[in-house]
């Protein structure tokens, strides 16, 4: 598995808009085509309807549409949701084509002009073919045009032009090119909306024609399929409500489906990116408390969908990105406008994020020293770098183009490959990344106690990383505080790990402070007498080495080791003896 394989898709968390292209407009040497192009995109406020808009050539060629299904009596679906699926309607396959032509009614060369556009339009619709995309005509034009009715020349050419590019009335625009040109671009943006919104009704439509042929037998994996595809052509509709309802029954439907160690990976993925939808879609409509209820109804849906106990680190992996997902929405929520509290906020989200990655990290430790070794090549590799559909393992997709494997293959090795791939991932960044955002949260929700509890984690991360200045930073800003409230176990605790990274740093000054805490260390005493103190105990034996080199370096320098500490700023070991014998 990739190292971004957790990473949700984009083309899952955007805002879907309906796909809009333009063609026949030269935005780079025709200076007013430019102008059009840059109306179009420039400034676009909330109040402007939700389009994406891209210039294509006129001779663009779009997806190919396959042959419509008529039966489904001996199809087996391979899996869920192809992996190009949504890209292709967000970025691929328009909604509406709109083909931008240079025509005045009053052209002396109309006849001529009117074929050529004739042409353009065809040419347009072939490559089309098979798809319910829209087409339009927007004929660019010298002179603002006379009010409807008033122009008998204008009428009569636009019906002919109508009549021979086979478009209908509603179809057929005008675009001045004059001073108020972004309000004549706003026009036209909501006739093309209103052309998009057909074509994703036809669209949803023809998804839902399809229920009538399945059986709830062998065509399960299309149910969720279907409910998904409607769900995000309604999103693309701007008809989130019923997107939101569509979304709920494929949820449903996913948890429903026969789970077995081949396609656990592939049901908890469409259950996370279902999941999500449902959680932004809830937090768009400002009802943050279904959101949250959706959340934890999937966690427990989930967290005991680990799959091979050899997998659980992936599991956890999995786990680990559903609550920072949820944190990400949640702190975008806040960002809109949504107001949180004290108890619920994403810093908690975050802080289990940073737990689950900390449960992958030391699966991933077992795994290592059980002596599991990343594998050369194996015969299941996908050498394309994608896979067919969302979740699903590489060796799968190989199994259905090679079915001769099946008989020699070893499942072992598969499960073995698996669980080698996750040794060269980064964890620790990740980690300490999502202990920060939580900080983050508490520190502006007021939380002073979590904050401090998750700036020691951070700094044990930094620690496991050897990255002891930082480490020795965040644990010496949580030292004064519990200084300051004597939490002597926690204060204990915090300065044998300080004490190490003092140790490895070579940093005598602070090495002997917290010997000083730590009820007069032994090692404490090497120091007067300029020799090296012993390793502290559970140091990372792989530093040891550089650590003495330093220490000898420091004791060489004997007239440089006279030192001056404050203590009235620690707390005096002896005072923390007496503390602990009236306990």
């Amino acid at each position: 598995m990739a190292g971004s394989q957790w990473e949700l898709p984009p083309e899952l968390c955007c805002r879907p808009m309906a796909f809009v292209a333009l063609t026949g407009l030269d935005v780079v040497y025709n200076a007013v085509h430019r102008a059009i192009w840059d109306a179009f995109c420039a400034n676009r406020r909330a109040d402007r309807v939700p389009i994406s808009f891209k210039v294509l050539p006129g001779d663009h060629e779009y997806p190919k549409c396959r042959t419509k299904r008529t039966s489904y009596e001996w199809y087996i679906p391979k899996g869920i949701l192809k992996t190009g699926w949504m890209n292709k309607h967000l970025n691929l396959v328009p909604a509406l084509v709109v083909l931008f032509y240079e025509l005045d009614w009053d052209d002396p060369q109309w006849k001529e002009k009117q074929s050529e556009c004739a042409t353009k339009v065809e040419i347009v619709r072939t490559s089309l073919q098979g798809r319910n995309t829209k087409v339009a005509v927007v004929l660019i034009q010298k002179k603002t045009p006379l009010p409807p009715g008033e122009d008998l020349v204008a009428s009569e050419r636009a019906a002919t032009l109508c009549n021979a590019c086979d478009l209908s009335g509603k179809s057929l625009f005008v675009l001045p090119h004059t001073d108020h040109l972004v309000g004549y671009i706003i026009r036209l943006e909501n006739a093309f909306y209103e052309h998009a919104q057909t074509y994703y009704y036809t669209e949803i439509r023809r998804v839902k024609s399809h229920k009538e042929f399945l059986n709830k037998t062998t065509h399960q994996l299309l149910f969720v399929r279907h409910q998904f595809k409607i769900a995000f052509f309604s999103e693309l509709k701007q008809d989130t409500q019923n997107a939101l309802k569509y979304y709920r029954t494929a949820y449903s439907l996913v948890h429903e489906l026969r789970a077995h160690e081949t396609n656990m990976l592939e049901i908890k993925t469409m259950a996370g990116f279902i999941n999500y939808k449902i959680c932004r879609l809830c937090f768009q409509h400002n009802t943050p408390l279904d959101a949250i209820a959706q959340f934890r109804k999937h966690i427990d849906l989930c967290k005991k969908k680990i799959g091979s106990a050899e997998l659980a680190f992936e599991h956890a992996a999995w786990m680990s990105k559903q609550f920072q997902s949820f944190g990400e929405l949640f702190d975008e929520a806040i960002k809109l406008g949504l107001t949180a509290i004290q108890t619920q906020n994403p810093g908690f989200y975050y802080q289990q994020a940073a737990c689950y990655s900390q449960d992958r990290k030391q699966l991933s430790q077992q795994l290592c020293q059980a002596g599991a070794t990343s594998p050369s090549s194996e015969p299941w590799d996908t050498q394309t770098g994608g896979l067919d559909f969302y979740g699903q393992r590489p060796w799968r997709q190989v199994f259905r183009m090679i079915h001769l494997l099946l008989s020699n293959i070893d499942l072992t090795r598969i499960l073995k490959t698996e669980m080698c791939l996750c040794l060269s991932l980064p964890q620790q960044e990740l980690i300490i990344a999502l202990l920060s955002n939580a900080v983050a949260q508490f520190k502006k929700y007021k939380c002073p106690r979590m904050k401090s509890h998750l700036m020691v984690q951070m700094g044990e991360e930094y620690y496991y990383a050897k990255d002891y200045t930082k480490a020795l930073k965040l644990l010496d800003y949580v030292m004064c505080d519990y200084r300051t409230e004597r939490w002597w176990g926690l204060l204990t605790a915090i300065l044998t790990t300080a004490l190490r990274c003092a140790y490895l740093m070579a940093s005598v000054k602070d090495y002997i402070i917290y010997c000083m805490e730590l009820l007069g260390r032994a090692n404490l005493c090497c120091l007067p007498l300029n020799e090296v103190p012993d390793a502290e105990p559970e140091c990372d034996a792989s530093s040891d080495g550089a650590a003495r080199s330093l220490w000898n370096d420091r004791m060489a320098l004997a007239a440089s080791n006279e030192l001056t500490i404050e203590v009235q700023d620690y707390i005096p070991f002896s005072e923390q003896y007496t503390i602990t014998l009236k306990n």
